[in-house]
């Protein structure tokens, strides 16, 4: 299910190919909160992770591919 900004519930990852993605991207996002606050997070960052993606715990979005790219113009050589 998708809501009016485009966030996606992990409970609805279409395979495990993406399950893997969310969860690694949600794995970072835990690991940075853990050294930012000094949490203990109870267990492995990656196992955590995983199990919540697979609860349906995580939100995510695609972001379209013009965000990803950068256009980037050859400067000219002069000769």
């Amino acid at each position: 299910m998708q809501d009016e900004k485009g966030v996606l519930r992990s409970s609805n990852i279409p395979n495990k190919y993406e399950l893997i993605i969310v969860a690694s991207k949600e794995a970072r996002r835990l690991n940075e909160l853990s050294r930012q606050t000094g949490l203990n997070l109870g267990g492995k960052v990656t196992n955590i992770a995983l199990e919540e993606a697979l609860k349906g715990n995580v939100l995510y979005r695609y972001r379209p591919e013009t965000e990803d790219l950068k256009i980037e113009t050859p400067e000219t050589v002069e000769e």
